[in-house]
């Protein structure tokens, strides 16, 4: 039977529905930095810099910021210990794209785990870097779900107006309410804000989809294997829940290094990150989060998320420019139906 929202799951659910995929990248590209034991990188690492790497705040959504440092800085601390690879053992969490900006032209980082979108708004400068991304049941990729009760009696966009919609807030669904923006604009209902009577936000899957299931909200804005997972734990998930719309596949977040990052450590990092799972205590880690491998990728994976990410950015500045004229027609307008003439 079905539990209502609020009642606890087991430690697999939080393992696949918690900090598990948001941040293990990030706990990947910390743990990655261990040259192969005896190395002449790893001898010689205690007369370089520290390797320090920054992570988005937004990559943390689901998690209490403090315990993600702590478990970071401990992570940090024993791969220095155990490989004597010097780590910069204070995580650096970045607040925005400013931030992010500011840091990387300092040279003050030399790598980040960051949101797709993020890294695309300041792809000009990052060009050329090493890209590397969580690769996880066959896939770099996530699919975005629009799910609705399969009772509702609603069959498409515009039968969600003014109804309140639950996303997943989750770095691996970072993408998501750009998406539903476009595809709702390209159809005529403005964006998500315009169209709903209410958006949510949710950090637990079992928060986002059980709402929909038990009738509190009339739909929600998940992952597919979020939905997969609700699935599997909840068979009357399946049967009762439908999907209205999804989205192209979209490379959510990533891990990258500075384009002039020239330290010794890092040809063994790239090594390491390349072959994460290789090692046990990569392996430990990829086992722990749900994650494959952690592999470098190009930036033509990107491709499909670059053009959302562009459309989008376009979206927001014709709709400041039609707020500033009101002459013109407005993407904030009423979508209303054309007239129906009298009859003769």
């Amino acid at each position: 039977m079905i539990q209502p929202p609020g009642r606890r799951f087991s430690l697999r659910t939080m393992l696949t529905t918690g900090p598990a995929k948001c941040c293990g990248v990030v706990l990947l590209l910390l743990g990655g930095v261990v040259p192969p034991a005896g190395s002449a990188d790893a001898a010689g690492s205690h007369n370089v810099e520290p390797v320090r790497f920054a992570f988005s705040a937004r990559m943390f959504s689901d998690v209490n910021e403090n315990d993600a440092k702590a478990s970071i800085k401990a992570w940090a601390l024993a791969l220095a210990r155990e490989r004597h690879v010097p780590m910069n053992a204070e995580p650096i969490i970045l607040s925005g794209i400013a931030d992010l900006k500011q840091s990387l032209r300092s040279s003050s980082i030399d790598g980040a785990a960051v949101t797709t979108e993020e890294y695309l708004n300041l792809e000009p400068e990052l060009q050329g870097t090493n890209l590397f991304m969580s690769f996880t049941d066959g896939r770099f990729t996530e699919e975005y779900l629009l799910l609705v009760r399969a009772d509702s009696g609603i069959s498409d966009l515009r039968g969600l107006r003014g109804r309140n919609v639950v996303y997943f807030d989750n770095a691996r669904a970072s993408l998501a309410p750009l998406w539903l923006d476009m595809i709702l604009s390209e159809s005529g209902l403005g964006t998500a804000a315009e169209h709903f009577g209410q958006v949510l936000k949710a950090q637990k899957l079992a928060q986002v989809v059980l709402p929909v299931f038990f009738h509190q909200q009339d739909a929600c804005l998940v992952t597919r294997r979020g939905f997969e997972t609700m699935c599997e734990l909840n068979p009357q998930v399946r049967a009762q829940i439908r999907v209205l719309i999804t989205s192209p596949e979209l490379v959510p977040t990533m891990g990258f290094l500075r384009r002039d990052y020239d330290s010794p450590l890092r040809n063994a990092l790239l090594t390491a990150l390349r072959g994460v799972e290789n090692s046990a205590s990569g392996t430990q880690v990829l086992t722990l989060f749900q994650i494959d491998q952690f592999q470098e990728a190009p930036a033509s994976l990107l491709n499909t998320a670059r053009e959302l990410v562009e459309a989008h950015r376009h979206l927001k500045l014709v709709a400041a420019g039609e707020t500033r004229h009101s002459g013109q027609p407005s993407l904030n307008a009423e979508v209303r139906p054309d007239p129906v003439p009298p009859k003769s």
